[in-house]
């Protein structure tokens, strides 16, 4: 007989920066930590027929208290109040406890713009540590419903982790605000030869509305957990439609302070109106002939063409560059403006874009072509 094959063979291994609870979800799947004061919220997106969907929450609050039957049942009725944090209505169609001691929740709830979604959720406890999954159906499919199923199995908790106590709050399986859809990936500090302290990484628009504005901020802290410096910067791309992604660097001319121990990201941004309508996104552009090559000062530099291939005349072009190492850490990340004010459709210019400093060997590059609509003919 031959072994049988696992349901999440395929599938990666997450596990929160924490400690306190690991699963495997498939390749393709986004994981963004949520803004959360009473403990973990960590929403994790895929992407279907060309659009990021939220199909799983995860929120876990450290109680301060053994989970017993009785304070896992005062901890499962503080969760699901009326509403969530978002003030959405939520309606609750069934109940179920569980023989293992957990909880099954399912309902709908209704947002302004997407309409009515519907929700399983899974409360369960482990330790002082009380969880929710909460997992977006709507629309889900038999395949669909089984990974569903797959990834919250292979949910795990480690009860002897460390997390600050807290309050058990709502969870929100499907953010439709600017707030809390930013994800990071591939982040990492690094100094410079010249003594610059850098963040760099990528931020991911998870949420369903593209955003514009989007400002992020690094903040250093010592081991007290007091501040040491802050610095802040806009993302390169001007609007980040959901599921796409777009490299940062944020950059501390002070340098690395003596004390740092640990940093935190955040993020800020607004859901697109104003720069949407002249916004000339990547879709419009081909890039062509591009490598990477090394100066004779040994400093890596990216070059190539871009051709504007959408249907407007375009202005204030540039082009964004992520290094990568071999981890899928972001190294170093430039934007280029072209030299030339504008592009009409079908033409092309070169660029070449210099990097003077890297956190570490670059393995590979992506590029990110962005313009705006030209508001007048020239």
């Amino acid at each position: 007989m031959p072994t049988p094959i696992p349901p999440d063979s395929g599938f990666v291994t997450y596990r929160h920066p924490t400690g306190v609870f690991n699963l495997r979800t498939p390749p393709g799947w986004i994981a963004g930590d949520l803004p959360d004061r009473s403990g973990v919220r960590v929403q994790f997106t895929t992407v279907e027929e060309g659009e990021a969907v939220a199909r799983l929450s995860v929120y876990i609050v450290n109680t301060g208290q053994p989970m017993t039957p009785e304070a896992f049942a005062q901890a499962a009725n503080a969760y699901q109040p009326p509403a969530d944090l978002a003030s959405f209505a939520w309606e609750q169609r069934d109940r179920t406890d569980l023989p293992d001691g957990s909880r099954r929740l399912t309902g709908v709830r209704t947002y302004p713009t997407l309409g009515p979604r519907a929700l399983n959720i899974f409360l369960q406890g482990s330790g002082t540590f009380f969880s929710a999954l909460e997992l977006d159906i709507t629309g889900a499919n038999t395949e669909q419903l089984a990974t569903l199923q797959t990834v919250v199995n292979t949910f795990t908790v480690n009860a002897n982790a460390e997390l600050a106590i807290g309050t058990v709050q709502q969870a929100a399986a499907g953010v439709t605000s600017s707030s809390g859809v930013i994800a990071f990936n591939g982040t990492l500090d690094w100094s410079d030869p010249d003594g610059t302290f850098h963040l760099t990484g990528e931020a991911i628009n998870t949420g369903y509305y593209p955003l514009e504005a989007i400002r992020l901020s690094g903040v250093l802290f010592d081991a007290q957990g007091r501040r040491l410096a802050e610095q802040s910067d806009i993302l390169a791309v001007d609007v980040l439609a959901p599921g796409q992604a777009a490299p940062f660097d944020l950059r501390f001319e002070g340098g690395r302070p003596a004390n740092f121990v640990r940093y935190e990201l955040h993020a800020a941004a607004r859901e697109a109106d104003f720069l949407l309508a002249s916004f000339y996104g990547p879709e419009n552009f081909t890039i062509a002939n591009d490598e990477a090559l090394y100066s004779a000062q040994q400093r890596l530099v990216i070059r190539g063409q871009i051709a504007n291939t959408g249907p407007s005349v375009a202005e204030q072009v540039k082009v964004i560059v992520t290094i990568w190492d071999d981890a899928g850490r972001v190294v170093g990340a430039e934007t280029l403006f072209l030299a030339q004010s504008r592009l009409v459709p079908q033409e092309a210019a070169s660029f070449e874009v210099p990097f003077f400093a890297l956190g570490g060997p670059a393995m590979s590059y992506t590029l990110i072509p962005v313009g705006t609509i030209a508001s007048s003919s020239p």
